[in-house]
């Protein structure tokens, strides 16, 4: 009951906190694939979040939240575009996801799914506390930059 309760208020204070940031109007934009995530949400549930602030070209990083419900296989992902005289932007997603083992035979992906629309999203598991965002084919990206996610 406390995960769900939780859940519900990170969710609902999720527009609030990124609103009350900017003295300008954030962009809000939500993709998502109908799920029973919230259905999910009880003590027993398998439920993990993982967080970090992945690099952008444009902007100074997108802040990520990504909560993972591992009895439904469901998730639900919230990017924040940090701006720099812009507003901050909030892309919402939900959706399934599915375990996928990676092309070295070894390495396990997981593919977050939403609406048709958008391409799946792809994230190697590093142990039980890490997830590295991939890029659209679910390879690694190179160069220096930060793509991990820390469980929480």
């Amino acid at each position: 009951m406390n995960k769900l309760i939780l859940g519900l208020l990170l969710i609902g204070l999720l527009p609030i906190s990124a609103c009350t940031r900017n003295t300008q109007n954030a962009t809000i934009t939500v993709d998502t694939v109908e799920t029973d995530f919230f259905d999910g949400l009880t003590p027993s549930s398998a439920e993990f979040t993982f967080e970090g602030i992945l690099p952008c070209a444009d902007c100074m990083g997108i802040k990520t939240n990504l909560v993972i419900n591992d009895d439904s296989l469901s998730y639900f992902l919230a990017e924040t575009y940090m701006g720099k005289n812009n507003p901050d932007s909030v892309f919402l997603r939900s959706g399934t996801f599915t375990r996928i083992t990676a092309s070295d035979s070894i390495s396990t992906l997981l593919q977050l799914s939403a609406a048709k629309e958008s391409p799946p999203l792809y994230y190697k598991v590093i142990g039980d506390s890490i997830l590295k965002k991939l890029d659209n084919q679910g390879q690694e990206i190179l160069g220096n930059h930060n793509y991990l996610l820390t469980r929480k």
